[in-house]
Formats: structure tokens, sequence, C-alpha cells
């Protein structure tokens, strides 16, 4: 594979900058670098595109449909594809943040935003560095690369380790200032090598593998972040469970009417037109002259998080209890009626902020996406919940009493034709697998290995071996000769 002209093999430049480059090695990445990342990728072909036209990196099919563009991993093809998709839906096995803070033109670890580079030193300094960093040469902008332990997914994408990845994507890219909309498929290629002057500047800085629960604990301990723990029974009988369930029922049915209420305000956008903003803050009102202060700053304060969010902006906690701060003034100046001002500590504002935070990122609307809500009762309690009370148990009971009923006869249809389903997607799964043997064997004149279709189609070793044993396809046996 050929390096473009300013990766010259053994040079670099920060001898002749005397600057910070926040511990990154400046040492541009090299033929051998690359090898060991393709290894760690273990695919065998790549979705690219040769520029941002990512409509040109799907072909039609003869049936009509689209397709990915593929490019083998050792082909020239693959070297003139400025972006190349890392990760799919199903496989991952490195963790890409795009950092959207500007730095200076150079393309070099010195060019970055002086905050960036300022974190990945701490990064550093933790042992939890990038593996690749890559370097927009124009803008001093980049892309960081982790390698982690291979991760899989269903055919829909979805698995605990797939949420465990985005989380840890999402911590660590908050923390360094990523793009909230970069899409996690299409990347810059670190395998790139023709001449675009806009083309990223790759550097290797190491090649450890992390676990990805791992690495997203140490990051939460590093930036002061609350560790995930696995939700406990809390309640010490059923009637506290049930009143506890009724408690955040209502809570969360008052937070809904103030949210509707919010969304109303945002969807208008006419603020500067609302005669019944005062200073740009909707006051609330007890009575006549006597301000509701507290319900008022959070309102306000909740619909800045709002707006935060649909601008792209971070939610700080400054941000929110600035806002909060600011309605609270706002309505002790126009309905104080006598009080003397009482904004609650610094603590209790910054918890707030916490709240806030959390009902916006978890908002179910429209307008904002996400899905609700904090405060949820375990799955041992919520059964409990499904069985407790006067019917309750007893009523489940009775319904099964009789086996012939239209209720146990309508249950045992739904299991049936669920049975049925799940069977059929089994004999698509092992068409499946069979066609992606034969097919490589038509290709390549050879049958690809086990864990090779493993990777590349997400299934498990036994799903392999009886898929290929039903199609009567027998792969040879010992090693393969050099």
């Amino acid at each position: 594979m050929s390096l473009p002209n300013d990766y010259a093999a053994g040079t670099t430049r920060h001898a002749e900058v005397p600057s910070f480059t926040g511990d990154l090695d400046d040492t541009p990445a090299g033929y051998t670098d690359r090898d060991a990342l393709l290894s760690h990728l273990g695919r065998q072909v790549l979705h690219g595109s040769r520029g941002r036209d990512f409509a040109s990196a799907y072909i039609t099919t003869k049936d009509g449909t689209r397709a990915p563009r593929m490019y083998r991993v050792d082909s020239d093809a693959l070297e003139k594809c400025e972006y190349v998709q890392l990760t799919n839906k199903q496989y991952a096995s490195v963790l890409v943040v795009d950092i959207d803070l500007p730095g200076t033109a150079g393309g070099h670890p010195v060019n970055l935003n002086d905050e960036v580079k300022e974190k990945f030193s701490q990064l550093i300094s933790r042992h939890l560095g990038p593996a690749w960093v890559g370097i927009n040469p124009v803008n001093g902008k980049c892309q960081a690369l982790w390698l982690i332990d291979p991760i899989y997914a269903d055919v829909g994408g979805q698995s605990p380790h797939m949420a465990l990845l985005a989380a840890a994507t999402h911590t660590l890219g908050q923390w360094l200032g990523h793009d909230s909309h970069f899409a996690h498929r299409f990347s810059r290629s670190p395998f790139y090598t023709g001449d675009s002057p806009t083309a990223y500047r790759w550097y290797r800085q190491n090649h450890a593998v992390r676990r990805v629960g791992d690495l997203l604990k140490d990051l939460r301990t590093m930036t002061g972040q609350e560790q995930y723990s696995k939700p406990r029974q809390q309640f010490s009988s059923g009637r506290e469970l049930i009143n506890a369930v009724k408690s955040r029922r209502e809570e969360a049915q008052r937070f809904k009417a103030l949210s509707e209420g919010v969304e109303a305000e945002l969807a208008g956008e006419l603020d500067q037109y609302d005669p019944e903003l005062t200073q740009g803050v909707r006051v609330l009102w007890i009575r006549a002259g006597r301000a509701a202060r507290d319900e008022t700053a959070f309102r306000h304060a909740l619909k800045t998080g709002y707006r935060l969010r649909q601008s792209g902006q971070r939610l700080t906690d400054a941000a929110i209890i600035d806002a909060y701060e600011r309605a609270y003034g706002v309505a002790q100046e126009v309905g104080a009626d006598g009080r003397k001002a009482e904004l609650p500590p610094m603590r209790d504002r910054q918890t707030m902020a916490r709240r806030v935070r959390g009902y916006v990122t978890t908002s179910k609307s429209e307008v904002h996406g996400g899905s609700s809500v904090s405060g949820q009762v375990t799955s041992s309690e919520r059964k409990a919940l499904a069985t407790m009370g006067r019917r309750g148990g007893k009523k489940a009971a009775e319904r099964w009493k009789d086996p012939n009923s239209d209720y146990a006869t309508e249950l045992r249809t739904k299991l049936q034709g669920a049975n049925e389903r799940r069977a059929l997607t089994g004999r698509v799964t092992a068409r499946q697998i069979a066609n992606f043997f034969d097919d490589t064997f038509i290709q390549t004149g050879e049958y690809p290995s086990i864990p090779q279709a493993m990777n590349e189609l997400g299934v498990s070793r036994p799903t392999i071996s009886r898929a290929l044993k039903t199609a009567g396809i027998q792969l040879p046996r010992g090693r393969k000769k050099k």
C-alpha cells in the first residue's frame, strides 16, 4: 500500500515546531501500522466512498435493490476511497469519535484545538488515549479511533454490547466536543493514499485493544460521572412498591403537562412578539402581584434546555443554571410581593440542572426524539406489580384453569404463530449462510473459514455448522496449504 506525498517514510515535523501536541505522537502512520489496523478489523472487504457523494457508494442490483459498493482490503481501489465504513450495525471492532472543534491549518497534532490537545493529554496520562488520530490539514478538526474487542448484534443491529458501545461513544464524544450530527457510518479512511488536499493525516498512537465496558467505566471515573449499577430491589413490601409507582405516575403527569406547555411555546418561536413574556421569561403567578418564582425558573430552564438541544449545543450545567437564575431574578423583580430572594443553594441548582438534562435528553416528543423516563422500576418489580392487588394472580390462574377456554386457545394460537415465524427466520438465515459460502467459492475458488463467516454474518459457530450440514456443504479439513 503506497503512502501520500506528505507521508514519506520516516519524516516527522514535531521537531520543527516545539509546541504542545497533547502528548500525541507526531510520526505519520506507515505500512505496518495500516496492516495491523486491517488485521484488527478482521474484514475481507470494506464499504468505501471516493468522496462525499455517498450515493455513489451504492450500486443497483439486478432485482432493483440498492447494495453497498464493497472493496477488498488488499485492493488499490480501497486506497482511492477517502471515506470508509469501519463498522456496521452488526459488527464493530473500533470506536470512532468525530471531534468538531477547529484548530489551525497544518495537519499535525500541534495544529489541533488547544482544548482537544489538553483532553487528549489527560486521556493518555490515564492510559485511555486513542489508537489512531486523523487530522484535517485545512482546519485542524480530527477523528479519533479506539481499538475495542469485537462486538456483535442481531440483524436489526440490537444487542446489549452495541448499546454499551453507543454509551461509551456518547460519553467520550461529549467530553471531547464531538460532532453531535456525526452518523458513525462513513468516516475518514486511514487507508487513503490519494493526493486530496483535504485528506486527513493519520498518526498511529498505540495498538491497545480495550473492552468497551472497562473503557466506559474508566471514562466515567475520570470525568466524575456516576457509574452504572444494576438496579436492586428497593421496596420492603408490595404496598410500598405500589405507592411509589403511583407517586411516580403523578410526577410524570405533572411534568408532561409542563413539558407540553414548553413545547407549545417552542413550536411558535414568537417570543419577541409575545406580550405575556417579561424580559423573555414567562412568569407564572400564584395570585396578582405574587409570582411563583421556583416554578417560573424551572420552566424557563427546561425551555432553555430544549432550545440548546434543538440547536445542537451542549446541555451544560452552567447554561441551565444561568437560565434558572435569570428567570428567578425576573420573577423576583416583577412579583416579589415583599419577599426576599431565596435562591436554592448551588448544590440544589446542580441537581435541578441534572433533572432538566435528563428530561430533555429522554423526551419522547416528535420534536426532540428519544425515549423516556427516569426512575423506572426493575423488571422483577414490574412483574410483581403485574400480579399484585385484589385480582392480579388470582385472575390469571382463573383464566388458565380451563385449558380449552377461548383465552387459553387464543394464547396458544399466538405462541404457535410466533414459533412458526421463528422457525422460518432460522431457515432464511441458513439459506443466507449457504449462499455466502457458495458465492465466495464461485468468486475465489475456495470456501471461507468459519471464523470469517462468523464475522461477516454475525452468527455463532453452531448456527453456521447446522446451516452447512443442512445444505450439504463440506469444508476441507486440515490446515490450508501455504
